[in-house]
């Protein structure tokens, strides 16, 4: 297909930003704390999308953002739209469906240069690809620690593998992002803390603490749940949504608190590489573990 897109015409051909508000907060640990969950304030993401766009030598202007939320902030912007995502969508698989769909008729459109996606979920891969050989540039939003692709490849391997098929990665530093989201000037960030830069970081919970979750919920699980459970999970893009309710509440339970965004992605990461025999389960040496159950 040949694309007559919007560099044929124009000086500064145009981006088109589509970011996951669960994802956006995420990267600026506005979900972190036990308050209620801040809303954030979308009116500098343009501008500031444009800037980080030229710092890495893309000239391009942004035409417009798509903000995927669960709930109407009734925000009037200039430049953006709201795509309502149903809050029950626990797995993300509606929003993956529509940003989807938004990226494949953007792209058809052969107006847009690029793409700006802000998202970790790996099921973005297959619309990216195409996006990709279309001949669009796509950039994937992400914080410093997209700065270090080793050391997030052991963090997490799944946000890891989709940065690196984006063409740039668009670093925002996290504390940018938060000042960017939250009330202009404003020198209390919301779940952030005040005066003492990093001490609410988004790896409160290690990654240790949460496969320990999943290590004690595995050893507890019935030979017959877990070959069951084996043979469902290649179907499933996820978990089952009895066995996600359960490692939640086990996580909350460990961690006397509600797992933000990254620890549910972790959580459940881990439980289906334990589940499919894909990673151990730290249990005592009782010969009950994985490899037992699999001999």
């Amino acid at each position: 297909m040949t694309r007559t897109g919007s560099s044929s015409f124009d000086p500064f051909p145009s981006a088109v930003a589509l970011l996951d508000a669960r994802f956006t907060r995420w990267l600026a640990h506005l979900d972190e704390g036990d308050g209620p969950a801040a809303t954030p304030l979308r009116t500098q993401l343009v501008p500031a999308l444009a800037r980080v766009l030229e710092q890495n030598h893309l000239r391009r202007g942004v035409r417009r953002l798509y903000w995927y939320a669960e709930a109407d902030d009734r925000a009037v912007v200039d430049d953006q739209t709201l795509r309502l995502v149903p809050a029950e969508d626990g797995d993300g698989a509606a929003l993956v469906r529509q940003m989807s769909a938004d990226m494949a008729a953007l792209v058809a459109s052969g107006r847009v240069d690029v793409l700006i996606i802000g998202s970790d979920d790996d099921r973005l891969m297959a619309a990216i690809d195409a996006a990709k050989l279309a001949g669009v540039t796509v950039c994937l939003l992400a914080d410093e620690r997209a700065l270090s692709m080793p050391r997030l490849f052991q963090q997490d391997p799944n946000w890891a593998r989709l940065l690196r098929e984006a063409d740039r990665r668009l670093v925002i530093r996290s504390a940018d992002l938060a000042q960017l989201l939250s009330a202009e000037g404003a020198s209390g960030l919301p779940g952030t803390g005040t005066g003492e830069p990093g001490t609410s970081r988004r790896d409160v919970a290690s990654d240790e603490d949460l496969h320990a979750v999943v290590s004690a919920w595995w050893a507890d699980l019935p030979p017959g749940d877990r070959d069951t459970l084996r043979n469902e999970l290649p179907a499933l893009r996820g978990l089952p949504p009895e066995v996600d309710r359960e490692l939640l509440l086990r996580g909350k339970n460990a961690l006397t608190r509600a797992l933000n965004f990254h620890e549910k992605r972790i959580l459940r990461a881990h439980a289906r590489l334990v589940a499919l025999g894909q990673a151990a389960a730290d249990e005592p040496d009782t010969g009950t573990g994985p490899a037992a159950a699999d001999d």
